[in-house]
């Protein structure tokens, strides 16, 4: 009888993959769950592989979030927010409801406030259509030409007095 080497470690199909979700629980539960007559056994280290991706994504996205807004610890939340912002995430999660995960900002931009260089040059129309400054240029324009006029009209005077 030959001998058995004893240097063989047992791997698990998870360590051989390199992943962390369990493999062979993820064969049972296809196998259990009756999806077809027969099951790969790299069906089931797809799924775990894929299934870990996406929790590591969406770990990853939600973590941003949680440091955005200085917190150590994700939230539900946390998660809404990063599903929501990620588009490949929330295409696949759109119909998911997050227990404590509140509902995604959404503000309607006619009602949102202008950035302060945008609130600057706008200046609000008077009844006739003009904008304010140009209402007040024309004004200042006017005034001035008034006051040039008022003078010239002055001189003039004083000259006609020191004539007679």
């Amino acid at each position: 009888m030959p001998a058995k080497s004893a240097s063989k470690k047992r791997a698990s199909r998870s360590s051989k993959a390199g992943l962390t979700f369990p493999v062979a629980r993820f064969g049972n539960l296809l196998k259990k769950g009756r999806y077809a007559k027969r099951v790969s056994s790299s069906a089931a280290v797809f799924m775990a592989a894929v299934l870990e991706y996406t929790c590591a994504e969406l770990l990853a996205l939600s973590a941003k979030v949680s440091e955005r807004g200085k917190m150590h610890s994700i939230k539900p939340r946390h998660l809404c927010l990063a599903i929501r912002e990620d588009e490949d995430l929330h295409t696949l999660l759109k119909d998911v409801t997050i227990a404590g995960g509140g509902v995604p900002v959404n503000v309607h931009g006619a009602i949102s406030r202008k950035s302060k260089k945008g609130r600057k040059g706008l200046k609000a129309k008077d009844a006739s259509g003009k904008k304010a400054t140009e209402k007040k240029k024309a004004s200042a324009a006017k005034t001035s030409a008034t006051k040039t006029s008022a003078s010239k009209k002055t001189s003039s005077s004083k000259k006609t007095s020191a004539s007679k």
